[in-house]
């Protein structure tokens, strides 16, 4: 099958939605469409519309009601991309300190350290490659003055490395001693905590890359959830939890509490739903009861 739609003009998408039943300003609509594309937009168009195929809109519909959930998309992405490069900065010192306070600056070139050579191989490959023509400040220093290094110590190294090589290079340890330390720095058992690490990657690149978060399934390398008592999540826990947005915001509240019990996470995250009231917070895997019994209570 071949893909045969054509490309339409801004009035052109004005008059598709018209004729679909959407109550628009015209002007407005051209600005948004210009500016941010029909294609983006369309994503925050489909639970307005009718499930049977054609698109059309819901009675009622405005195009000011698509704006208002991108707009509330926008602005819970921001919250969560700056609460995950916490956890990022959180986790990468913990690898630095750890490991390098027990097995020198350049533990991470030390093979037996590690379960997954391949892992290993990947990694020390991108800090080599990134060494040979750095681009930062810190690392062109060190180049110059230590001649005979070919790969920075650790405490530079893991600093070029993004969330999602951290929390491979975290899942790729053996489980010594100090990776459990990293655990229990987290309140987690290190199983569990590496496939958040490696889940809440896929979140921070729908956040970084603009893409829509609010009431999207994010099914990629899903997480373990906790059954123990001891690190059981609050209330009645929703069958696809490990998926949802209510889900993503629980693991977040709960490493951040883990660094910082005193952050102010969820209290914006509250705050962002409180100032979009007809947000439906069930799209986002939300309980019935979550304001009063979040799976996030202590």
């Amino acid at each position: 099958m071949r893909y045969t739609k054509t490309p339409l003009t801004s009035d052109q998408h004005v008059e598709l939605l018209n004729k679909r039943g959407l109550i628009i300003d015209e002007d407005k609509a051209k600005k948004y469409l210009n500016n941010v594309g029909y294609f983006r937009l369309s994503g925050y168009m489909y639970h307005l519309q009718s499930t049977d195929g054609k698109h059309n809109f819901k009675n009622g519909t405005k195009f000011d009601d698509i704006i208002f959930h991108y707009q509330f998309d926008k602005k819970l992405r921001a919250i969560m991309l700056g609460y995950l490069e916490r956890i990022e900065i959180a986790l990468r010192a913990r690898l630095t300190d750890k490991f390098s306070n027990s097995y020198g600056f350049y533990w991470y070139t030390d093979k037996s350290l590690f379960e997954d050579y391949g892992i290993f191989d990947s990694i020390n490959d991108e800090i080599t490659e990134h060494f040979a023509d750095p681009q930062e400040r810190f690392l062109k220093a060190f180049k110059n003055k230590y001649t005979s290094e070919s790969t920075p110590p650790s405490n530079m190294a893991l600093e070029i490395l993004t969330l999602g090589k951290l929390s491979r290079l975290y899942r790729g340890l053996r489980n010594k001693a100090q990776k459990v330390e990293i655990a229990d720095d987290f309140h987690l058992p290190s199983t569990i905590l590496s496939s958040w690490f490696i889940y809440l990657t896929n979140v921070r690149n729908i956040c970084a890359h603009h893409s829509r978060l609010w009431n999207k399934k994010v099914t990629a390398d899903r997480p373990l959830i906790p059954k123990r008592k001891k690190y059981q999540f609050n209330g009645e826990i929703p069958i696809d939890f490990n998926t949802t947005v209510y889900g993503i915001i629980s693991m977040t509240d709960r490493l951040l509490y883990a660094i910082n019990p005193t952050n102010c996470f969820i209290d914006k995250i509250i705050g962002l739903i409180d100032t979009y009231p007809a947000i439906n917070t069930k799209s986002m895997g939300f309980t019935d009861d979550w304001k009063e019994n979040p799976a996030w209570a202590k």
